[in-house]
């Protein structure tokens, strides 16, 4: 599927590390001067930050309004017009739901802002959780489990407050966030919270009033108060106070004012919470007063929306006709995208063809399944002049997907694929092994136990493989990636795209016929000197590794050397560290980590935190100051030497007097001018940059586990 569309109903792309609902798709994992605006991302650092006020973004599109019902056919025997009124004004009407972005009044926003916020917790607390959530949000519920650790670890030490932020995207999340208002009118705000979260699909206007029966709500009052437009407002205003402070995506969190963002793990939350507490104690200070105090303390800005009454920007309703995105330049690079007629699926003759298309493609992707139906117009369309080829590429966060391609390639063994093909992608919600199993059995009857037996064995994985390795040389970075004679299109395109570009190519092979080229030779003709990415530049810089290089293994006898040039200020910089955790834990000492500073000209606080987690390293703790920085990176915009001091501090620094006066003098600037120039003589230009075994890494998926795996076996162990 197309990343910048997968994200907004996944979430979660193949580097992210936090789960979080938020408009975008996927970054490109390298950060230039100066900085170029990446494609969003639905996940998130985690990073505990004061936020800062920023511009509210669109919140999209109407919520839906209920369809009217169906007139009923006119009745035999007319009615007098005056008894047809009476009748007419006596018929209860449904009244039309509150639509999104509609204009409040100033009593309203103001009656709003004095509704109490649904709270648990400790009546007289420490530390205060304000927790913004989207009902349809998946990652929100995920987070539950968290919340209630959390109540059972702390007690009476913690409250947690929720607020809405109903994303545009999700077009129940409103209605569901008016009810559970609604709800907290009778007291049942929690039952009702527990309903709608575990009933995130079925959202509708008649499901919220089945949820309401169900939790003995009066049912007059309910249906009153979803009309009431000072609910509307209510959620309106919660969601502005969220994009005001920066929170645009769900979950979202600020632990006395700190930020949290994303489906968080506990020790996450633990962290900063444990923090406060112990603020609170040394203090000596705690409740109502205390939490405001230190609201205002950590974020000013969210404290004059929540305590100061400041009532925050409005969410600007997204303008009418500019909805629509600029089409993509035909893109008219030719990839060498080769296939195997002996192993490769296919619809059509490849000896016949003058186009061939070959489908990169995931059984777990909704957008591949739009495609089918324009490629078969495609084949119904030009006969014989093409052929279809499928790829299989299943994403890494489609768990099921692997299996589905492995069911369907041994169903091919029967001449079975496209049947096989067909069922998985109608059933793409329920593709795990007994499913599948179910399936083969439908289609192939009494050679289910053989097609069994070609599952069990796994004997395509190197196949597929082979398939996903052929997808990142020719940069098909998500699914559905169709290449037309070498020529990508991305995503579900409608058939008319394709007609233009195959015209163009039957054009072409036609000229190529007419000059003697045989038709079964057309294709290999066409991509012979196609586009190939390879992930490993052929110069190898030669890197100095000394003793006051930060390691992570020993770069002098390790097999694989992963150099990275980073910036603290990066995010995408921040992204690297779990997955290269990750990789030393599975290559062991065969493996080393160098981390290389080139904190960038425009990320003005970067130089001082390179300084800071070099004094760390001083005293051992280089890479626990590095997580913490990286873990704390919104904070570092203005960082003084004092913050710096308490970050050593919790990162395990036991001098902090040793620390300070290392930062103060400046004794570490000259070891990052060092490495930085060291970089711009090896060609890094932005951060990160990769290296492996000196040679520049680049990786269309970005830079995840798999990606690094599948280049250092390939290229570097030499494993087959």
């Amino acid at each position: 599927m197309n990343l910048r569309l997968a994200v907004a109903l996944l979430s979660v792309a193949a580097i992210s590390v936090v789960g979080a609902c938020d408009k975008g798709g996927k970054p490109t994992g390298r950060q230039v001067a100066p900085a170029q605006p990446p494609a969003p991302s639905t996940a998130n650092t985690g990073a505990v930050a004061k936020a800062t006020p920023t511009k509210a973004a669109a919140p999209g599109t109407a919520a839906p309004v209920r369809p009217a019902p169906a007139a009923r056919p006119a009745p035999a025997r007319k009615l007098p017009a005056a008894a047809a009124a009476n009748k007419a004004a006596k018929r209860p009407r449904r009244p039309a739901p509150v639509a999104r972005g509609t204009k409040a009044t100033p009593a309203q926003t103001a009656a709003a802002a004095k509704i109490p916020v649904p709270a648990k917790g400790g009546k007289n607390p420490r530390v205060e959780i304000l927790e913004w959530s989207d009902f349809q949000c998946p990652f929100c519920s995920r987070v539950n489990p968290t919340m209630k650790k959390i109540m059972d670890t702390y007690g009476q030490d913690v409250s947690i407050k929720f607020l809405h932020n109903a994303l545009p995207f999700h077009k129940d999340a409103r209605p569901a966030a008016i009810a559970a208002a609604a709800a907290d009118r009778q007291g049942k705000f929690w039952p009702m919270h527990d309903k709608l979260f575990a009933n995130m699909k079925a959202l509708k206007t008649h499901n919220l009033e089945a949820y309401a029966k169900e939790l003995g709500l009066n049912m007059a009052k309910f249906k009153k108060d979803m009309q009431d437009p000072v609910l509307g407002a209510l959620a309106d205003r919660q969601q502005a106070i969220a994009q005001a402070v920066g929170a645009r995506g769900t979950p979202g969190f600020f632990v006395n004012g700190k930020s949290l963002r994303g489906a968080q793990p506990f020790d996450k939350f633990k962290a900063v919470i444990d923090q406060e507490i112990k603020a609170s104690q040394d203090a000596k200070k705690r409740g109502k007063r205390w939490i405001a105090e230190r609201l205002k303390a950590n974020n000013a800005p969210l404290h004059s929306y929540i305590y100061g009454g400041k009532n925050p920007p409005a969410v600007p309703a997204k303008a009418k006709g500019n909805n629509k995105r600029k089409p993509r330049p035909v893109d008219k690079t030719v990839y060498k995208v080769t296939y195997d007629p002996a192993k490769d699926a296919m619809k059509g003759d490849h000896r016949k063809a003058l186009v061939t298309l070959v489908e990169f493609s995931d059984f777990q992707c909704p957008f591949c399944t739009r495609l089918n139906p324009s490629l078969d117009k495609v084949m119904e369309t030009y006969g014989d002049k093409v052929a279809v080829v499928f790829k299989h590429n299943p994403l890494p966060f489609h768990k099921d997907a692997p299996a589905a391609s492995l069911a369907a390639l041994c169903a091919k063994d029967f001449g079975k694929f496209w049947p096989m093909h067909d069922k998985l992608f109608a059933n793409m919600k329920a593709l795990k092994v007994d499913n599948l199993k179910s399936y083969a059995a439908e289609i192939l009857g009494s050679k289910a136990g053989a097609w069994q037996k070609c599952f069990d064995s796994g004997k395509y994985k190197a196949q597929i493989a082979g398939d996903q390795d052929l997808a990142g040389k020719v940069t098909a970075r998500g699914t559905p990636n169709t290449f037309v004679n070498g020529r990508k299109m991305t995503g579900a395109k409608p058939f008319a795209e394709f007609k233009t570009i195959i015209d163009e190519e039957m054009k072409k092979a036609e000229a190529l016929v007419k000059k003697g080229t045989p038709v079964a030779k057309v294709y290999a003709e066409i991509i012979k000197n196609g586009k190939v990415f390879e992930p490993l530049d052929a110069k190898v810089n030669n890197f100095t590794f000394t003793a006051d290089s930060s390691t992570f293994g020993n770069p002098k006898t390790a097999k694989v050397v992963v150099t990275e040039f980073s910036d603290f200020q990066c995010p995408y910089c921040s992204r690297l560290g779990k997955p290269l955790k990750a990789l030393k834990a599975q290559y062991g000492d065969d493996l080393a980590v160098v981390f290389k500073h080139f904190p960038l000209s425009f990320h003005k606080d970067a130089m001082p935190a390179s300084q800071a987690s070099l004094c760390a390293q001083d005293q051992g703790k280089f890479w626990e100051m590095h997580d913490h920085i990286f873990a704390n990176q919104k904070a570092l915009k203005g960082i003084q030497t004092s913050t710096l001091v308490e970050w050593a501090t919790a990162a395990g620094v036991k001098n902090s007097a040793k620390f300070k006066k290392c930062l103060e003098s400046g004794a570490k600037k000259a070891q990052v001018e060092a490495e930085m120039a060291e970089g711009r003589k090896s060609g890094v230009r932005g951060t990160p940059s990769v290296y492996i075994n000196g040679r520049k890494f680049t990786s269309p998926s970005g830079y995840n586990v798999n990606a690094f795996k599948s280049v250092i076996d390939k290229y570097i162990l030499k494993k087959k």
